[in-house]
């Protein structure tokens, strides 16, 4: 036999520790459940930063197709009233 096999003949004979199952269930769970509940937190917190964010870029986009608009109709005032446009030529 080699070393290993005498190692391993060794290791399974001796005694394994005992542990108690109910105590390292109760630690893994606990573990688990704080880690789901900081990744929940985390998540609706992520969540409201993107409303938020989504919510502010809404609004400048809303603001800015306003202020085109706006433009857009006087400068269609300003042509209709301006010297320069000639209907009779064709000139604009």
């Amino acid at each position: 036999m080699s070393f290993d096999e005498d190692k391993l003949r060794t290791m399974w004979q001796e005694d394994t520790p005992q542990s108690d199952e109910d105590e390292a269930l109760k630690k893994v769970l606990s573990t688990s459940s704080n880690i789901t509940a900081v990744k929940d937190v985390t998540g609706l917190f992520v969540g409201w930063i993107w409303v938020i964010f989504l919510g502010f870029g809404a609004s400048m986009y809303s603001a800015k197709r306003k202020l085109e608009l706006h433009n857009q109709q006087k400068q269609k005032l300003l042509n209709k009233k301006s010297p320069k446009n000639n209907i009779n030529t064709g000139e604009l």
